[in-house]
């Protein structure tokens, strides 16, 4: 577990964000049920964080792939330094230093998909309110994760 950035609590912290950001739609799609023509909100960032998680997936492999492979040791010409480790290229430098949590932007989205009443107003209040209590469970779980993670890095910090 690396003590200053921990992948975890990062993404938990954007998994949080995401499902505030979906309940705050809810209650807008709750708000407006009986608005003519609303048309109902969505929230996508799923599939973002599986994009997170697989980014730094192919980080924690270059640098595993850095520091595994032996190649004998070789005398840099300019430095005098010796090299007995894969040194990365330049792309994965810059790859290895990106900041993949920067690029997660949840998208609002209205579902056209579902059909309309005589208003035009296609919010479903028995959806909203078995989403609303999805998103809350969700938003449980990855607080009862973030907890555990402070509540472990404390006991270290304290030397448990």
């Amino acid at each position: 577990m690396d003590l200053i950035t921990d992948r975890t609590m990062n993404i938990t912290k954007l998994g949080m964000d995401g499902l505030m950001d979906r309940q705050h739609a809810i209650a807008s799609n709750i708000a407006n049920v009986m608005t003519p023509g609303f048309q109902r909100k969505e929230v996508a960032f799923e599939s973002q964080l599986a994009e997170i998680q697989e980014r730094e997936d192919l980080k924690d492999y270059i640098k595993g792939k850095n520091s595994i492979e032996y190649k004998p040791p070789m005398v840099d010409v300019f430095t005098g330094d010796i090299h007995k480790y894969r040194i990365p290229t330049l792309q994965e430098k810059a790859y290895l230093q990106s900041n993949v949590y920067d690029q997660i932007n949840p998208q609002k989205v209205t579902d056209i998909f579902s059909g309309p009443d005589d208003t035009g107003n296609n919010v479903e209040l028995e959806r909203e309110m078995m989403d609303l209590s999805k998103t809350g469970t969700k938003y449980l779980v990855l607080s009862n994760l973030e907890r555990r993670q402070f509540s472990s890095l404390s006991d270290i910090i304290r030397g448990q």
